[in-house]
């Protein structure tokens, strides 16, 4: 709940009219990442390497991993909180499964230089999706909390014949006002004035795709309605909500959800073009 906290000072401070500054400070709120750079093979991850794609001044470090044949990649964009090493159990069962990975660190986490904002994370996802050739490969992207918003960005920017051929949401938040409102009531006009609201309601357009949600009954930071609202408004025809009893924001990983992801990932990002 330490974001939302933060994101009252913002308020706070915008409220005064002082928006320079709460544009400094809802970095602080949105985008309070670990800079550490974390070398995969310190935590045990060998097969996977860190390489560095610059992407308009900014070097960012991606950890990619390659599949086993006939297995797909998961392009995997990483929440608020930590770094990519906090993420190792997590690719650990990717790669268990011969699955690929391409994890981008955003701006200012994990040893990427940069300031981050949402034009530019969304902006980074399009280079190291250019630049990695996946547009070729059978992806399956999967967006945590901030990263799905950072999935519906780039899914949004790209042309549909270059979108992931499946996508995994976990948590996902309408936009950032609507989670000041939420949870603040009254503040969600103020939060309007900020410049990163990622508006994930209206970019849910772009979920054509198979699409796999996931979502705790007790998230206290993303209520589950939130997810429900993105789940409502994609167009995909085939699309599941999981809903994750008692699970809150960041312990959604259970032997049920897993089970269910793989399945899902192995009938529809196989699926070749």
């Amino acid at each position: 709940m330490k974001i939302l906290v933060r994101l009252v000072v913002i308020l706070l401070v915008l409220g005064t009219g002082t928006v320079v500054l709460g544009n400094l400070a809802e970095r602080w709120v949105i985008y309070p990442f670990d800079a550490r750079a974390v070398a995969p093979a310190d935590v045990g991850l060998n097969a996977i390497e860190a390489r560095k794609i610059t992407s308009d001044g900014a070097d960012l470090v991606v950890w990619v991993a390659e599949p086993k044949r006939g297995k797909p990649v998961i392009l995997y964009f990483h929440g608020n909180a930590g770094n990519l090493a906090n993420r190792k159990g997590r690719f650990k069962h990717f790669l268990d499964r011969g699955y690929g990975l391409v994890a981008p660190a955003y701006r200012g986490s994990s040893g990427s230089s940069g300031t981050p904002s949402e034009d530019a994370l969304i902006a980074d996802a399009v280079t190291v999706h250019q630049a990695l050739r996946l547009k070729d490969k059978p992806i399956a992207a999967y967006g945590e909390s901030l990263g799905t918003a950072v999935v519906l960005g780039l899914l949004e920017a790209l042309p549909e014949d270059a979108r992931p051929q499946a996508v995994i949401l976990e948590a996902p938040f309408t936009s950032i006002p609507a989670l000041a409102e939420q949870h603040y009531p009254g503040t969600g006009e103020l939060a309007e004035k900020i410049e990163n609201t990622w508006r994930s309601f209206e970019r849910a357009e772009a979920l054509t795709m198979p699409l796999l949600i996931l979502h705790g009954t007790r998230d206290d930071l993303i209520p589950i309605d939130m997810g429900r609202q993105i789940f409502a408004a994609a167009p995909s025809k085939e699309k599941d909500f999981h809903t994750v009893k008692g699970a809150g924001h960041t312990d959604l990983w259970r032997s049920g959800t897993m089970a269910r992801m793989w399945r899902f990932i192995d009938a529809y990002a196989l699926d070749l073009r």
